[in-house]
């Protein structure tokens, strides 16, 4: 109703009618209420929608564990990870008193160690480059003698094994982006390395462990009890699978474009495993 009509013109037949309808408004109102209300409060736990949309409204996790099963911090038995001091330290600065008495001025020893504080650091991070000489002689017969460059050094400048294994540890281990694995490089040891360098040290590494890789599956199917899952994952944009089969010592992961019985016989070791597999069995 748009305009309230005067009520003293209005019948008491009008009159009723008005009241019934402006209890009909209100329980429309009341419920569209409720239903607007509902929809705001709706986050990744009580309904279907990704963790992603709850924002800065996202729940505060709760713990599982019961309340006081333990005391806060360490517990019986743990080694802890507290600094403590070393016997010998790498340096030694000392810090003397003045040259001379500030009371009566004069000249003072250089005292003995009375306390000392140990500070831990990590030293000062940059590349080094180690080059490699071939030298040649020539024997008193006349024939000439040349020396050889080591076999993992094949071009005039290249990177070196420790920096390629780095790259590949952070882009696989701790799941890092190939353009922030090169400039996190950059930045810690001045030897920032190009995306494509980056992509060049883990095929490295792919051709390298193969066979390792290879054993882990091989060891996997033969355990009697295993875990597997499967995540989604971007690659180059697109949707893809990321399969992982582990126990307590043996972990193998794989990326396929599909999440099922494709993803299986392409990688060929759930296929091959006959042990009791546990999996959270989401039906979509």
């Amino acid at each position: 109703m748009d305009k309230l009509p005067d009520l003293e013109r209005l019948s008491v037949a009008d009159k009723d009618e008005l009241i019934r309808a402006l209890f009909a408004q209100v329980t429309a109102l009341t419920a569209k209420v409720a239903e607007l209300e509902g929809r705001l409060s709706l986050n990744s736990r009580n309904s279907s929608k990704p963790p992603s949309t709850d924002g800065m409204k996202k729940p505060k996790p709760k713990s599982q564990r019961p309340t006081g099963q333990h005391p806060t911090g360490g517990q019986t038995g743990h080694s802890g990870h507290t600094l403590k001091k070393v016997v010998q330290p790498d340096h030694t600065e000392t810090h003397r008193p003045p040259a001379h008495c500030d009371a009566c001025h004069r000249p003072l020893d250089g005292g003995a160690v009375v306390d000392t504080r140990q500070v831990f650091d990590i030293p000062p991070l940059r590349y080094e480059v180690t080059e490699h000489q071939v030298t040649e002689t020539l024997c008193a017969c006349g024939k000439i003698h040349r020396g050889e460059f080591p076999e993992d050094v094949t071009a005039p400048v290249q990177y070196g094994p420790r920096i390629k294994a780095a790259a590949v540890h952070l882009t696989n281990h701790h799941m890092m982006p190939v353009a922030r694995t090169g400039a996190l490089l950059g930045d810690f040891f001045g030897l920032p390395l190009s995306d494509a360098t980056v992509l060049a040290a883990n095929e490295e590494a792919k051709t390298r462990l193969t066979d390792t890789v290879a054993s882990i599956g091989s060891a996997l199917q033969a355990a009697p009890v295993a875990h597997a899952d499967e995540t989604g994952m971007r690659v180059a944009g697109k949707l893809n699978w990321m399969h992982v089969l582990a126990t307590a010592t043996l972990t193998w992961i794989g990326c396929h474009p599909n999440r099922g019985k494709k993803a299986f016989e392409a990688f060929g070791i759930l296929t091959g495993f006959f042990g009791t597999l546990i999996h959270d069995g989401w039906k979509p």
